[in-house]
């Protein structure tokens, strides 16, 4: 396809592209999709030593639960998936706990304990409103950070493992993979970084044919066409060894649903013509469309799954965004589960092949989850936050600490980095929230018979905070323009049918915070019908300089707050106003 980026998607979600277009597009995501998204499981299932079957099964339902799952993102079925087309992935950062949980418990565990990350995920995106203090970027950076720690001890295992036969050879393989991707990666263009990991991949296997270390018979002894002949089947554990690793996997649950939230959060930038504020009813619905996949991968006793990233480059490079092509790479994908043949050639990619694979990965997500901290995070106490548990977790995980013993659910809690890393991370961003100044909180109707009262609360948190008299008559304005915008929002336009509540039912909530002389509103209600982010954008593109009597209340608030949020949540928006004092006070 095309080697530059589009400026702009040719195709939106809701147009429909050609049906043969759809279809190239489709393979050629699949393709390159396929190649990476097996890794995980045959990974898993060659390193529990499981047998032949066992990795046959992992293989065939990863690729059946992937596809529907990327089916059900596309679709949107009821509160999930997100209706925009984000392709399912098997998680590479979960390769540790699964090895862990098939080792210690056996299938059974692993699938209990991965049902159990998808809880999570569905509980993350119901109530996304408000976790948004805790599932945050900084928390799921850090985690991701660490992650890079505990797949790194997997990687080494492997190729002491894949060296240990054949040293020269695996070495040699090993490292025309990762020179390849690398090369390809650094320095190629759009188009050539999107294709350098399946690069990579092929120029390995040929290195290691070439060397005689690929062993072929798995493709040669598969059928052309069926389904595999053994399951592990459906059993549940709840041993001791199912509630050791309980932690590891709720974080997995939590860093899953923060990866798909940023996740959709890119693809929205790239799948949409105009600027537009983020839709988070959309992100709501990923991250419950990212937990329905990974029920769907505990039911069949595989490994979990995440949004996959690659789909942002994709149609970065190929301007095409449309649904219709989603459609076909979950379909394509579920077709390739069906031929044995084909799926054998991707799952018996040789051993140094794949560690040189995820040596690139494991860098990358070190890099990213830094790259999550630094970007979405001013506050430098948070970006403290990440650097101090990262190293905490590396040192648990290297057992840098002589601890004593407290019994084997103890111990193995205390040996995993992503366990105290991840703990102590929630429990520094708790309580940088617990000692910040109390928030001042207000509750009311949702109408603008609220307004006095509402006045009156500005009032009293301007002067908690000893501001001037020209302060206060701008928070009393902000806070007047924004209960007059939502208001006529909540009598009149209303949200998505099934969001709707009747007008003597809605509550406003309003919660007053500062950091220094600058003030911070969060306005909490339910279901305005237009997004106030994208009416003051409008506003400002057009710079009118009359305003209809609708658009007013925008206006004011545009020229009184130093910035307008909108988050826009399943039954409850959030606005956010930032305000500063006026030019010459302090």
């Amino acid at each position: 396809m095309a080697a530059a980026a589009p400026e702009h998607p040719r195709y939106e979600a809701d147009d429909k592209p050609p049906l043969l277009s759809s279809l190239g597009y489709g393979l050629q995501f699949s393709l390159i999709a396929s190649a990476t998204l097996l890794v995980t499981p045959v990974i898993v299932a060659n390193a529990a030593d499981r047998g032949g079957s066992y990795v046959t099964w992992m293989v065939f339902a990863s690729l059946v639960v992937v596809g529907l799952s990327t089916i059900i993102q596309v679709r949107k079925l009821g509160f999930v998936g997100a209706g925009a087309v984000l392709p399912m992935f098997t998680a590479a950062f979960a390769i540790p706990f699964c090895i862990t949980a098939l080792v210690d418990g056996g299938p059974a565990t692993l699938t209990t304990l991965v049902v159990l990350s998808a809880i999570v995920q569905l509980v993350v995106s119901r109530w996304l409103f408000i976790l948004r203090r805790f599932v945050t970027p900084t928390v799921g950076g850090t985690v991701m950070m660490i992650l890079s720690i505990t797949l790194a001890s997997v990687v080494f295992d492997l190729l002491d493992d894949a060296t240990s036969a054949d040293p020269e050879e695996a070495s040699l393989t090993a490292l025309a993979t990762m020179v390849v991707a690398a090369a390809l990666m650094l320095r190629g263009s759009a188009f050539l970084r999107f294709w350098g990991p399946l690069a990579g991949i092929v120029v390995g296997c040929v290195v290691a044919g070439a060397l005689g270390i690929f062993d072929t018979g798995r493709i040669t002894a598969a059928n052309w066409v069926g389904v595999p002949s053994e399951s592990p089947g459906l059993r549940l554990d709840f041993s001791v060894d199912f509630w050791t690793l309980v932690p590891a996997f709720l974080f997995l649950g939590v860093i899953i649903a923060i990866q798909a939230n940023g996740a959709t959060i890119a693809m929205q930038r790239v799948a949409w013509r105009d600027n537009r504020a983020v839709s988070f009813r959309q992100v709501q619905g990923a991250v419950a469309g990212a937990g329905a996949s990974n029920l769907l991968a505990g039911l069949a006793g595989t490994v979990p799954n995440a949004i996959n990233p690659a789909m942002v480059s994709f149609t970065q490079i190929t301007g095409v965004a449309a649904r219709r092509v989603g459609y076909f790479i979950g379909a394509i994908l579920i077709i390739v589960a069906f031929l044995p043949k084909v799926s054998a050639v991707l799952s018996s990619i040789p051993g140094p092949v794949m560690t040189g694979y995820l040596i690139m990965v494991t860098g990358a997500l070190f890099v990213e989850g830094a790259r999550t901290v630094i970007q979405n995070e001013q506050s430098q106490e948070k970006i403290a936050v990440a650097g101090v548990c990262f190293w905490i977790a590396a040192s648990f995980q290297f057992e840098l600490f002589h601890l004593p013993d407290i019994g084997a659910v103890g111990n193995a809690l205390l040996k995993s980095g992503i366990t105290t890393g991840g703990l102590a991370a929630i429990v520094m961003i708790l309580y940088l929230e617990l000692t910040n100044p109390r928030r001042m909180r207000f509750q009311s109707q949702l109408n603008v018979d609220a307004l006095p009262d509402l006045n009156e609360f500005i009032t009293r948190f301007a002067r908690r905070r000893n501001w001037d008299s020209a302060m206060q008559e701008r928070l009393t304005a902000v806070a007047e323009e924004t209960l007059l915008t939502l208001a006529p929002l909540d009598l009149s336009l209303g949200g998505d049918d099934e969001d709707e509540k009747p007008k003597d039912e809605r509550q406003l909530v309003v919660l007053a915070s500062s950091e220094g002389t600058t003030a911070d509103l969060e306005f909490i209600g339910g279901g305005a019908g237009a997004n106030l982010e994208d009416q003051i954008r409008q506003i400002q593109e057009h710079d009118s300089l009359t305003a209809v009597e609708e658009e007013l209340s925008l206006v004011l608030l545009r020229s009184y707050a130093e910035s307008v949020t909108h988050q826009q949540y399943h039954d409850t928006d959030i606005i956010a106003v930032r305000v500063v004092p006026p030019e010459g006070d302090s």
